[in-house]
């Protein structure tokens, strides 16, 4: 999974350096260097957060007719923002399951 998380942030980092002007930038995803899991979480959070609010301030402006802000920009927020909820679903979803298979583990 880590891999992926980090794929992911790669592909984050180089849209964030190619365009989306004028706008906040996405903070990098979760860096599982030294940290503690829940602080890991608290990043992944909060990066989907910050990539759901980016996502829904670049609609709102491109509804409005803003010039500096394309449709492209506006899909592809939108996508990252996506994939970072999926991903955070994914990831409490087998938190789930593997804390369902040590509590039905026998002692």
């Amino acid at each position: 999974m880590i891999d992926k998380m980090g794929a992911m942030t790669a592909l984050m980092n180089k849209v964030d350096s190619v365009s989306l002007k004028g706008s906040a930038a996405i903070p990098n995803t979760v860096q599982a260097e030294k940290g503690q899991f829940g602080d890991i979480i608290a990043q992944a959070l909060d990066s989907a957060n910050a990539a759901a609010e980016k996502s829904r301030i670049l609609g709102n402006r491109f509804q409005m007719d803003d010039p500096n802000v394309t449709l492209e920009e506006t899909v592809i927020a939108s996508n990252i923002s996506s994939l970072q909820f999926t991903a955070i679903l994914q990831v409490r979803n087998k938190i789930l399951q593997a804390y369902n298979d040590v509590m039905n583990m026998p002692v």
